[in-house]
C-alpha cells in the first residue's frame, strides 16, 4: 500500500500483505469482456517510522499507525490484446487490461501520539472512509484443457481523494493513496467460451 503512514516507500520500507478477490467475466466480443470484482485486503502501516517522524505527524493531529482492512468493488470493460480467433492457431499465452471504477470501504484501528503526554502514550482508536478508486488490471492466462484457465494479475488501485490510510497529511510523492496486489487465479467457465 502507498499512503502516507504505509512506510518510507524510497527505501523499499514497507508492508506486503494479503489479498483477495472474486470476480465475474461476462464476455461481448472476442476482444472485449465486462468484469466485475469484489475483494478484500489486509492493510497495516508497520513500524517504520522514528521518534521524530511519528512527533511531526503527531503534530498534526494525524495517526502514525493504522491495522485493519480494505473491502472493494469494481467494474471495468476488458480489452484481450490476443485473443483466440476462429482460423487462427489460438495463442498459448493470452494478455489483457481494463480500467474501470470502483468504491471501496477502508476499516482500520488508527493509532496516534498523545502530545501533550510526559509518558509519551499513543491512543488506539476505530477509524473507517469510504471512497470512489480507478482501479487499472493488467494479466495474463493460459487455457486448461478442462473448462478453465489459470492466469494471474496485477492490479493497481488509485484512490484520488487519499482516505485509504486515514492520514491526510500528503507528505509523499503523488498525494493519492494507492493499493498495489499481485495475484494468481484459477478461473472457471460457466458460459460459451469464444
Amino acid at each position: 500500500m502507498y499512503g502516507d503512514n504505509t512506510g518510507v516507500h524510497s527505501k523499499f520500507k514497507f508492508k506486503v500483505l494479503p489479498a483477495l478477490s472474486v470476480d465475474y467475466q461476462k464476455k461481448i466480443t472476442p476482444f472485449f469482456d465486462v468484469k466485475g470484482t469484489l475483494g478484500w485486503q489486509m492493510i497495516n502501516s508497520g513500524d517504520h517510522y522514528n521518534q521524530e517522524q511519528i512527533d511531526l505527524i503527531a503534530e498534526s493531529n494525524q495517526p502514525h499507525a493504522f491495522s485493519g482492512s480494505v473491502f472493494y468493488g469494481d467494474v471495468m470493460p476488458i480489452y484481450h490484446i490476443n485473443p483466440n480467433l476462429s482460423g487462427y492457431i489460438p495463442s498459448l499465452i493470452k494478455v489483457y487490461t481494463g480500467l474501470g471504477l470502483g468504491y471501496f470501504y477502508s476499516k482500520r484501528t488508527d493509532e496516534k501520539l498523545i502530545l501533550n503526554d510526559t509518558r509519551r502514550r499513543t491512543e488506539s482508536y476505530p477509524a473507517s472512509d469510504a471512497g470512489v478508486y480507478i482501479p487499472f488490471r493488467i494479466g495474463a492466462f493460459k487455457d486448461l484443457k478442462s473448462d478453465a484457465d489459470i492466469g494471474f494479475e496485477a492490479t493497481f488501485i488509485y484512490s484520488p481523494f487519499s482516505e485509504l490510510d486515514g492520514n491526510d497529511l500528503q507528505q509523499k510523492r503523488i498525494k493519492a493513496d494507492m493499493l498495489m496486489q499481485f495475484q494468481f487465479y484459477y478461473r472457471i467457465h460457466l458460459g460459451y467460451r469464444y
